[in-house]
């Protein structure tokens, strides 16, 4: 988890509204629901604009693993992606080694899914296997995105429609759409 989430907790969020209450909920009950059953196989997918705690909220569930002794390892999909190409034309490292290691934390935490406009098809199947490989271990994942959850210029898009509906089967959906908390410090 990065520095900037590494004291984002449950307790530090500030929910005021009746949104962020039952965002903050959904997340808590996420958590246990993983430490009564890791290998459920359940998504919790957070989608919304910026700003407002997805981030925040799927960083606190992964301190709530780490607290119970599990591996979890926070990306962005463009790092992911990046990752992956980098092993392109290096003969150390191979895109099956490194797709291993996302596959191989107990929780898998991507964020901004969709934030990489420029996806080929080839970016999408290595996504694919990420989640695929994940889904059929009945590993949690939580994905984090800025893009609405279908229609165009969504994270369905944009996964493309395998992908997408392995995220589903098993998820958690929570919508945040209240004004963002970046924001406010503006003022």
């Amino acid at each position: 988890i990065p520095k900037r989430f590494a004291d984002k907790n449950f307790e530090a969020y500030e929910a005021t509204e009746k949104g962020q209450y039952q965002a903050l909920k959904s997340c808590m009950d996420f958590a246990q629901e993983l430490k009564a059953d890791w290998f459920s196989g359940k998504t919790l997918l957070l989608i919304g604009t910026p700003g407002t705690g997805k981030t925040h909220l799927a960083c606190a569930v992964g301190h709530e693993a780490i607290k119970q002794g599990r591996t979890v390892l926070y990306t962005t999909v463009t790092r992911l992606l990046e990752d992956i190409k980098s092993s392109w034309n290096d003969k150390e490292r191979s895109v099956k080694n490194i797709i291993a290691r996302y596959v191989s934390v107990d929780l898998l935490i991507m964020d901004e899914i969709g934030a990489f406009r420029g996806i080929s098809e080839r970016e999408k199947d290595y996504l694919f296997e990420v989640i695929n490989a994940r889904y059929e271990q009945m590993k949690p994942m939580i994905a984090v995105s800025n893009l609405r959850l279908s229609g165009a210029d969504s994270i369905e898009a944009y996964l493309e429609e395998r992908s997408f509906d392995r995220l589903c089967e098993q998820a958690r959906l929570v919508v945040f759409d209240w004004e963002s908390f970046r924001r406010k410090s503006l003022c």
